[in-house]
C-alpha cells in the first residue's frame, strides 16, 4: 500500500510539473487533438491531466469544459491500466453505474483513450475520444490513437526539457553576477592584510627591520587573517543555491533520451550532454567548436537549412524543425528539434540551447500508417470502380 501512494505520489509531482506548460500557446497540441477527432471520427476529443481531485481538459475538441472531478472522470481508469481503454457502450460496464456524465447530461455512451505515458514510465492523463452513441474504432484508428498520444508525451517533454534548461542558463549567469559581486566588494579586504605582509616583509628585505618574535607575530596574525577572509569567500560561493545548480546541471548532463546542446551565437558546439553522444554517436571532444550543421543531411546543407534555423531563433526566439539528421556512423534518424535563443542582460543573443528527441520509430510507425491507408482507398476505389 506504501509503494502505491508513493508512486502516485510521484504522479501527482510529475502532472504539477507539466501543468506548468501553456498548452493554447502553441499550435500543436490543438492540431494533434483535431487530428484525433477527425481520424477517428468522433465529435470530442481531449487532451486531459489526472491531478489528485480533478481531471484537466487541457486542449478540447467539440466541448468548452475545462475541468471535471477525478472521481467522475474516464481517464482516469486508462491511468489506472497504463494501457489503451476502448469501452463500445459504457452503459453496459459496471465502472460507470451511476455517473452523472452517463445517466444525466450528456449523456455519454463511447469513450477511448490512450494514456500519455513519460520517458520515466508514470502516467500523466490521456488522449481520449467521446460519443453520444455507442460506437467503436478501428484497429488502425486504435494505432492513430496510440502513436499520437506518444506525440503529445514527446512534445510536452520537450517543452518541459527546454524550460529546464532555460532556468540553468539563467542561474549561472545569475551565480556569475553574484560571484562578481563578492569579488568587489571582498576584494579590498584582501588587499588589506596581504598589503600588511607585503609591507613586512619588504621592511625585512631592505634591513630596516632585524625578524624577531613580535614581527613573526605580526606575520603570523596577518597571514591568519588572509587565509580566513579566502575561507569565508570561498565557503560563500560555494553556496546552498550553488550546489543546487551543480546538480541540476549533472542532471542535465545525464539525461539520455533527449539531445541536449549549448551552441555559441554562430552556432558552434560549446557542450553538450550523454543525451546528445546516445542519439548522434559522437564523443563530445570530438564535435565541441564545430559547427552543428554536421548532424544534417547534403540536401538541407546544401539549402543552408541550419544557417537559417539559427537567423529564424534570433529573429523569433525560437525554432522548431523536424527532418532526418545523421549521426557519427552514417545512419540516419528523424529528430524534432527546438532551437532557443539566449539572451544577455540588453537582449543581445549570445547563444542558442538545442534540444533534439529522436522520433524515427513514430516516424516509421505514421508512415506505416500513410501506406496502410493508400492501400484501402486503392481498394475501395477497385470496389468502387
Amino acid at each position: 500500500m506504501d509503494d502505491l501512494r508513493l508512486a502516485e505520489k510521484r504522479r501527482i509531482e510529475a502532472v504539477h510539473q507539466f501543468l506548468q506548460i501553456d498548452f493554447d500557446k502553441s499550435t500543436d497540441y490543438q492540431s494533434i487533438v483535431d487530428l484525433a477527432a477527425e481520424l477517428c471520427e468522433k465529435p470530442v476529443a481531449l487532451l486531459t491531466l489526472l491531478d489528485k481531485e480533478v481531471n484537466w481538459l487541457k486542449v478540447r475538441s467539440g466541448v468548452h469544459m475545462q475541468i471535471m472531478p477525478r472521481e467522475t472522470s474516464f481517464c482516469q481508469h486508462v491511468v489506472k491500466s497504463e494501457s489503451l481503454l476502448i469501452i463500445d457502450d459504457v452503459t453496459k460496464d459496471s465502472r460507470f453505474d451511476n455517473n452523472p456524465l452517463v445517466y444525466s447530461d450528456p449523456k455519454v455512451r463511447f469513450y477511448a483513450g490512450a494514456p500519455l505515458i513519460l520517458s520515466s514510465g508514470l502516467t500523466i492523463g490521456s488522449l481520449c475520444l467521446f460519443d453520444l452513441k455507442p460506437n467503436t474504432i478501428t484497429p488502425l484508428q486504435q494505432k492513430a490513437l496510440s502513436i499520437l498520444s506518444k506525440q503529445i508525451t514527446s512534445l510536452m517533454e520537450l517543452e518541459i526539457s527546454h524550460k529546464l534548461l532555460k532556468l540553468q542558463v539563467e542561474e549561472i549567469e545569475q551565480r556569475n553576477k553574484s560571484l562578481q559581486k563578492i569579488a568587489q566588494i571582498q576584494s579590498h579586504e584582501i588587499r588589506h592584510p596581504l598589503a600588511t605582509i607585503m609591507g613586512l616583509v619588504n621592511l625585512i628585505k631592505e634591513k630596516y627591520q632585524t625578524v624577531d618574535e613580535e614581527w613573526i607575530q605580526l606575520l603570523d596574525e596577518a597571514a591568519n587573517k588572509l587565509d580566513s577572509k579566502i575561507y569565508a569567500i570561498v565557503n560563500e560561493t560555494i553556496a546552498e543555491k550553488d550546489i543546487r545548480i551543480t546538480r541540476f546541471y549533472r542532471m542535465v548532463e545525464e539525461i539520455e533520451d533527449y539531445a541536449i546542446i549549448l551552441l555559441d551565437k554562430d552556432g558552434n558546439i560549446e557542450n553538450w550532454n550523454t543525451g546528445a553522444e546516445k542519439i548522434k554517436g559522437y564523443k563530445a571532444i570530438e564535435v565541441i567548436g564545430r559547427s552543428f550543421s554536421i548532424f544534417y543531411i547534403p540536401e538541407d546543407i546544401k539549402d543552408k537549412r541550419p544557417q537559417a534555423l539559427i537567423k529564424e531563433a534570433k529573429k523569433n526566439g525560437f525554432a522548431k524543425d523536424e527532418g532526418w539528421r545523421t549521426r557519427r556512423d552514417g545512419s540516419k534518424f528523424w529528430g524534432s528539434i527546438l532551437i532557443t535563443a539566449i539572451h544577455n542582460d540588453k537582449k543581445d543573443v549570445i547563444g542558442f540551447t538545442k534540444v533534439t528527441r529522436d522520433l524515427t520509430e513514430k516516424k516509421r510507425a505514421e508512415e506505416e500508417n500513410k501506406a496502410y491507408i493508400t492501400q484501402l482507398e486503392n481498394q475501395i476505389k477497385k470496389l468502387s470502380a
